[in-house]
């Protein structure tokens, strides 16, 4: 039988993870998302077929844990939706018991396709990090980009992320991938960001879109459109660009008080400089940094540039 653990895999959004997939050996999954980088499966289920005892999981995870130092971040996947494995409950139980000796969180990444189902909230609740996924606040367009199972619909998804935000004690985040002639128009994007802002609870808000092959022809959007993209939603969400720095094209000049003006209405990472702006750009970021007119601040554990105190209210 195939290891459900596999890595350490180095990520920027959460530090040194190491992965356990819950269904190693089949994709089964409630979504049938366009996107998808595991292949099309139009045959969704709401339930794993022939789970993998949790005891064995757990043996694989303290034996990889002894094996690999200094791991951030333990991280619950499948080989499509990890909420459909009928043992998580208890098999997060035991990862709590001992975890402390490790000095790691555990992270659970889920299509918040059963998230409103209450014996999966009671499991979520005892991860220490959770990623929902939302593509779509609209019916149509989430019926469209994610395919869900019959019986699965947007209200119910969102009114579930509501209802566990307003219980849960952990960092939440929330994924958006981004597909041209899909979701990614104003109107789908004012609606995301209506109800982002009823959550009481909001680690970060990672958006993003498809760099692997996908499951159908879909087209993905590039960088500088997810930088507009980032600046509809309200400034005071805590938005992450996912998408990997483009290294080809010309890229564009700020001057010193463009840039700190765009970074006044927006804050940047560093990696949303070198992917947007050439070098004499991030020169003028390191002379803003000396001038003390932008500082460091730590937002949904990434670094971003951000104006200095005395100049926030300053007209630029």
């Amino acid at each position: 039988m195939i290891s459900t653990v596999f890595g350490p895999i180095n990520s920027r959004r959460f530090g040194t993870s190491l992965g356990v997939d819950l269904s190693p050996n089949l994709k089964q999954c409630n979504f049938d998302c366009l996107y998808c980088e595991l292949g099309g499966e139009r045959h969704r289920v709401n339930h794993q077929v022939d789970p993998i005892v949790s005891s064995k999981i757990l043996v694989e995870i303290e034996d990889s844990l002894k094996k690999f130092k200094d791991v951030d971040v333990l991280t619950f996947t499948a080989n499509g939706e990890p909420t459909l494995y009928s043992d998580l409950d208890n098999l997060i139980i035991r990862v709590n018991r001992i975890k402390s000796q490790y000095g790691i969180k555990t992270l659970i990444l889920s299509n918040s396709g059963n998230i409103w189902f209450p014996e999966i909230k009671k499991s979520l609740l005892k991860f220490d990090k959770v990623k929902l996924s939302l593509d779509c606040a609209t019916e149509d367009c989430f019926q469209k980009m994610d395919r869900p199972m019959k019986g699965i619909d947007v209200e119910a998804i969102k009114n579930g992320i509501l209802d566990f935000s307003r219980e849960y004690r952990g960092e939440l985040y929330i994924e958006i991938l981004f597909l041209e002639n899909i979701n990614a128009n104003e109107a789908e994007i004012a609606e995301l960001n209506r109800f982002l802002l009823t959550l009481p609870k909001l680690f970060r808000v990672d958006i993003g879109t498809v760099e692997r092959p996908p499951a159908y022809d879909v087209q993905p959007v590039n960088y500088s459109k997810l930088f507009r993209i980032s600046h509809l939603f309200d400034s005071s969400l805590p938005i992450l660009i996912t998408k990997h720095q483009e290294k080809k094209g010309v890229k564009n000049h700020l001057t010193k008080s463009e840039l700190l003006h765009t970074i006044k209405l927006r804050p940047l990472t560093h990696y949303d400089i070198a992917s947007l702006f050439d070098l004499a750009t991030g020169e003028n970021l390191n002379l803003l940094i000396a001038e003390k007119m932008i500082e460091t601040k730590v937002v949904g554990g990434i670094e971003f540039y951000i104006p200095t105190h005395h100049i926030k209210d300053r007209i630029l």
